[in-house]
């Protein structure tokens, strides 16, 4: 049974719930929040809580909201007229969606007195956007709250941060991540390598089309395994094995991430003897240990450093074969 952003923001984020409910309680929200934490932090999921605490019909005697009265299933089905969520359209949140937000903002609440608004992916507005909405910070209009979240505090501008109240939030312990996977159906032998990439079990569950993650996983692996036996074939192994995998940008930046996985593990095994299941390729587990035996320290920090500035480079837009074949050549190079 799918569980509801109330279950979840109190089984991964319980001190920091318990702290929202009471502010709402005691009517002392802040007029601004940045909620800075990976997807599946919970992050998501007390934005919305808060918002049904805020109108709830049939608040509970733990001053959690209900969940079931029309209001909380309105703000769930995202239907509330006077709960507003902007999220980036294509790769950016542009200035005219903070112009939208501006103009709600300046209206009376439909029904009430209270507003909220809470914008997805905040590191995403354009500098224009961001302008705007600063101005809006500075001064607020009436009885609302703003929910900024972000997956990168540090891509906020300086100015935002400083005008708005900055909660971190952090991740559970990784065997309650890797629990949660295990229940979204990520098999075993793949949920340490996912946990990698999301703590979110919705998330896992679109690594699970179609077997992508383990068919990242495998080939990420053949790639490995050629990278270290300085074998050539690397190089057309990302035409034929791994282009195909990366779809769209999530994807290739998944792919990038497993790329760094899989040199983390070598490192991690050249100072500790870890079990297979400790690793996040357990089917690599002779070949990781091998590796770490064969290649110096310094030329495997090389090669993960190679791979986290191809990250950055994908970042900036670049072809991601263009810039997979030559980190490959990079790494061929480095361990020649």
């Amino acid at each position: 049974m799918e569980q509801s952003p109330i279950q979840i923001a109190q089984a991964l984020q319980p001190t920091l719930t318990t702290h929202f409910m009471q502010l709402v309680t005691q009517k002392d929200l802040a007029h601004a929040y940045l909620f800075s934490g990976q997807t599946g932090t919970g992050r998501d999921e007390v934005a919305v809580t808060i918002a049904m605490r805020l109108f709830c019909e049939n608040v509970q005697p733990d001053e959690l909201p209900c969940g079931r009265c029309p209001e909380c299933q309105r703000i769930l089905s995202g239907s509330h007229p006077d709960v507003v969520h902007i999220a980036p359209d294509g790769n950016s949140i542009k200035v005219d969606q903070v112009r939208y937000l501006k103009a709600e903002f300046s209206k009376s609440a439909v029904e009430g007195d209270q507003k909220v608004f809470i914008i997805d992916d905040a590191e995403k507005m354009t500098v224009s956007a961001a302008n705007t909405l600063l101005k809006f910070i500075e001064e607020p209009v009436g009885n609302s709250v703003a929910l900024l979240l972000t997956t990168n505090r540090d891509l906020i501008l300086p100015t935002i941060q400083s005008r708005t109240q900055i909660v971190e939030f952090t991740a559970k312990s990784l065997q309650l991540v890797l629990d949660r996977l295990g229940q979204a159906g990520v098999p075993q032998s793949q949920q340490r390598l996912a946990a990698t990439l999301t703590t979110s079990p919705d998330v896992a569950q679109t690594l699970l089309v179609d077997d992508w993650l383990g068919q990242a996983q495998h080939q990420i692996q053949k790639w490995y395994s050629a990278l270290v036996n300085r074998d050539p074939r690397a190089f057309p192994q990302v035409q034929m094995d791994i282009l195909p995998l990366a779809g769209n940008k999530l994807q290739q930046q998944w792919l990038l991430q497993i790329a760094v996985q899989i040199w983390h593990d070598t490192l991690r095994s050249q100072e500790l003897q870890l079990a297979p299941e400790e690793l996040s390729f357990p089917e690599l587990g002779s070949a990781i240990q091998s590796a770490a035996e064969k290649l110096s320290t310094n030329e495997l920090i090389k090669a993960t450093e190679l791979t986290l500035q191809t990250r950055h480079q994908l970042r900036m837009n670049l072809n991601f074969q263009n810039v997979f074949e030559a980190l490959t050549l990079n790494i061929l190079r480095t361990f020649s």
